[in-house]
């Protein structure tokens, strides 16, 4: 058997489980497929490749191309015979449209199976189906959702979330600090953890300074406003982070909108 070329035959085989593995763990959940190493991605694309590669199997075979795995299994022989190479040369633009097309339906189908996933809350529901990100339920508030979840919404739903305030103690030369904003975006590290959050319409006040008149944690002027439009911050200055999720309610006696805790 030639290895160089039956390793080629195995990995197109595995093609479509890999397109459709990347593209299912896509946007928000990517680092979920970057993270793994290559043989674990061959290993856990065989599956789907199996599916697919039956299915087109079959379809081939239905539209009247179908696959000759006689000359498939010639060529993983140790000496191929001439007349299987010339099949495959005379085959060559079904063989590539074959392939081009199964690589294209796999993409689709990782992309739209995950946002069918993500659409009907099922892996929210289901902790098989949750997808390793575990940060970005907590910095939507899906949690929420958990079945296991202590904290449950009696009265309004994750989906009315409008706005998410984070609290984050820091510890610096000069003290603790806090800085308080609303969060805009975040970036986890390759191993799947965060690694930089950031926030807009940020304040911060020293912790110190809470404790000069007895004991008392509200103290407005003791806040200080920080000009710019992003503050991007390391999590690993962070000591602790705490997060508020509130919706958006219209006063009709005012005529605005306020903001209030969801419930």
């Amino acid at each position: 058997m030639n290895i160089a070329f039956s390793t080629f035959l195995i990995l197109i085989f595995l093609l479509p489980g890999i397109f459709f593995r990347r593209y299912y763990y896509a946007e928000e959940f990517s680092k979920e497929y970057v993270k793994e190493s290559f043989f674990e991605i061959l290993f856990s694309a065989f599956v789907p490749s199996l599916i697919f590669q039956s299915i087109w199997f079959y379809l081939s075979k239905l539209l009247g191309f179908p696959v000759d795995l006689e000359v498939i299994g010639n060529l993983l022989a140790v000496n191929p015979l001439p007349s299987s190479f010339q099949n495959v040369s005379e085959s060559s633009a079904q063989i590539i449209f074959y392939h081009f097309s199964i690589m294209i339906a796999a993409s689709f189908a990782g992309h739209y199976i995950k946002q069918g996933v993500r659409l009907n809350k099922w892996d929210r529901r289901f902790k098989d189906l949750r997808f390793q990100n575990s940060w970005h339920y907590v910095l939507k508030g899906e949690f929420f959702d958990f079945p296991r979840s202590s904290y449950d919404l009696e009265l309004d739903n994750v989906e009315d979330i409008e706005l998410i305030f984070v609290d984050a103690l820091v510890k610096t030369q000069e003290g603790t600090v806090i800085y308080d904003g609303i969060l805009v975006d975040y970036e986890l590290s390759n191993d799947g953890g965060l690694e930089y959050i950031s926030f807009k319409e940020v304040q911060r006040r020293f912790m110190k300074d809470d404790f000069k008149e007895e004991n008392k944690w509200e103290s407005k002027s003791k806040y200080y406003q920080i000009p710019g439009h992003i503050l991007v911050m390391k999590y690993s200055e962070i000591i602790n982070l705490n997060f508020s999720y509130y919706k958006l309610i219209y006063d009709e006696k005012e005529s605005k909108y306020d903001l209030e805790l969801v419930k």
